[in-house]
């Protein structure tokens, strides 16, 4: 019988060597011959800017899963800053909503018709509960992106956490009419990404690449660079159109920055207005508990958050409805219980 220890440690010497062969010593070496990318790819940015960014971020926890069906909360905050100064915060009601698995979900479809005034053209069907979670997060999200692109002033930056891709259909056209609102009133929008998928040369990170490169060609930050150039780098792209919106950058927003992030674009974006956006970013990026990442989006990262006091207070909330209604402790258990929540006692 095999060694279950040597088993163990065969497991991790292997993992090791997969994660050397993605990021391997000469890693900016083979991202330069790569790309072509020199020291003048990187574009310098100031930490000025003199209009005001509002941050929008997401967030959402499955409350009880019964396994036919799960109980989850969602809710979506905006972060405003000018001058270094909150101008003001603001947060959705709490929404609780069954996200069942299967062909359609109705709270997704009501919480969609009070954001738009319309239908979704999609139906949400994804089978897991997590999905359908954030596929109506996002929903909020983008009307909260809406509602600050119709009030802030030409100049403005919008920011929002994750890309400007949509990973559901129905917010394919909800998407294009937040770009285009932006455009017709001169405001300008962004999505910045904590963690990305995007590789490069087969599988290797692009982020640690890029920030790698910069090191060895002594480029300081603030620095963004468009990675969407040359055709055919980035190993992985969307295939559905629907689900493309802009141009891809990493960006190290502050000479002190721990680590770059990706950043996303409109495609049709000038090179000014390109670095009008970086500017925007780099001038909040200097707070000391995450320097280099855009403090208007940690702000509303904190507020947004879901913890478990509300998480607790939704399942006391719910059980107590439960109980006015006629059911019993076991009618609960025998909906919602899990024996993990029983093992994990021990």
């Amino acid at each position: 019988m095999t060694d279950p220890h040597a088993a163990y440690r065969d497991a991790i010497r292997r993992i090791a060597g997969k994660i050397r062969d993605y990021t391997p010593p000469d890693l900016a070496g083979r991202f330069a011959a790569a790309s072509g990318y020199d020291a003048s790819s990187y574009r310098r940015c100031s930490s000025r800017f003199d209009g005001a960014v509002s941050a929008v971020d997401g967030s959402n926890t499955v409350i009880l899963d019964a396994g036919s069906f799960a109980v989850a909360a969602v809710r979506a905050s905006v972060s405003s800053y000018s001058g270094g100064s909150r101008l003001h915060h603001r947060t959705t009601p709490l929404q609780v909503v069954t996200v069942n698995p299967g062909r359609g979900n109705e709270d997704f479809d009501e919480i969609y018709h009070d954001c738009f005034n319309c239908p979704p053209k999609v139906h949400l069907d994804h089978e897991d509960p997590v999905q359908n979670t954030a596929v109506i997060r996002d929903t909020l999200e983008f009307w909260a992106a809406m509602e600050m692109a119709a009030e802030v002033d030409a100049g403005d930056l919008i920011v929002l956490d994750g890309t400007l891709q949509v990973r559901h259909a129905s917010h394919d056209e909800v998407v294009e009419r937040l770009l285009n609102l932006c455009n017709l009133r001169g405001v300008l929008i962004a999505a910045v990404t904590k963690r990305t998928s995007l590789t490069w040369g087969g599988g290797h990170p692009i982020v640690p690449a890029a920030e790698g490169l910069a090191r060895d060609l002594g480029v300081p930050g603030p620095w963004y660079l468009c990675v969407s150039t040359p055709e055919g780098l980035i190993d992985r792209r969307e295939t559905d159109s629907w689900k493309q919106r802009g141009e891809q950058y990493v960006a190290r927003l502050h000479p002190r920055a721990e680590r770059a992030f990706k950043v996303e674009i409109p495609a049709f974006y000038s090179p000014e207005m390109v670095e009008r956006v970086f500017s925007g970013l780099a001038a909040y990026a200097d707070d000391g508990r995450v320097t280099g990442y855009p403090y208007p989006l940690l702000d509303a990262h904190l507020t947004t958050k879901i913890g478990r006091d509300a998480v607790e207070q939704v399942r006391q909330d719910i059980i107590r409805d439960m109980d006015r209604l006629g059911m019993t402790r076991t009618d609960y258990t025998g909906i919602f219980g899990d024996y993990h929540d029983e093992l994990d006692r021990y």
